[in-house]
């Protein structure tokens, strides 16, 4: 195992970024996971801590199967011509919709990252489906610079979307993220909204 938990992958990301980077405007975790990670390299770096939902398009056949993801009106599909994924869009537009009611989320919020530099934070990639979504709604925002960071990942892990990628360990074998925390529960609502306060700055953790 390499670490405890997502605090303590947090803390070593951190420490990691600190190495390479002077200043972080924002932090931008996804939720769910990447927020505990997320917290700890906004302690860092004492930045501003937003949250970003993005929902994975299951495959028709498959639903275990991840093919792409969505993050507001920007879609992200590993393989553009599978059949009858058009129903998947609709499901993953419903998540990601409930996403935004349940936790107070807004895509005006994302238009301060304008000319900021921003790491987006997740904790762990496999696929890269989610973190290649978020990319593409972040880069739309127009940020001078779009870092991504996370604990694991696989080797062959470099996309483009990206100015710059932070991975604490990187893995040819990778099959689970799971397999690099000794505790990996869920992190449910309850823990989520208690970090997104106060309500004017979502997913502040100062």
């Amino acid at each position: 195992m390499l670490f405890k938990d997502r605090t303590d992958a947090g803390k070593k990301l951190a420490n990691l970024l600190k190495k390479k980077l002077r200043k972080v405007d924002y932090v931008i975790s996804l939720l769910r996971g990447g927020v505990i990670v997320g917290q700890e390299i906004d302690r860092k770096f004492k930045a501003s801590h937003f949250f970003l939902p993005v929902a994975k398009i299951s495959h028709p056949f498959n639903p275990e199967l991840a093919v792409g993801a969505l993050c507001f009106s920007k879609i992200y599909l590993e393989n553009q011509n599978i059949s009858e994924i058009n129903f998947q869009i609709k499901l993953a537009k419903e998540k990601f919709a409930s996403y935004l009611k349940r936790f107070s989320l807004k895509k005006t919020l994302y238009k301060k990252l304008m000319n900021k530099v921003v790491v987006l934070v997740d904790d762990g990639i496999a696929t890269g489906s989610t973190v290649k979504a978020a990319a593409l709604f972040l880069k739309s925002q127009k940020p001078k610079k779009l870092i991504l960071a996370s604990p694991v990942a696989p080797t062959d892990f470099h996309p483009d979307l990206f100015d710059q990628t932070v991975i604490f360990h990187r893995d040819p074998f990778l099959s689970a993220i799971s397999q690099y925390y000794e505790s990996f529960p869920q992190v449910d609502d309850d823990k989520i909204l208690r970090l997104l306060r106060p309500p004017s700055k979502v997913g502040s953790s100062q």
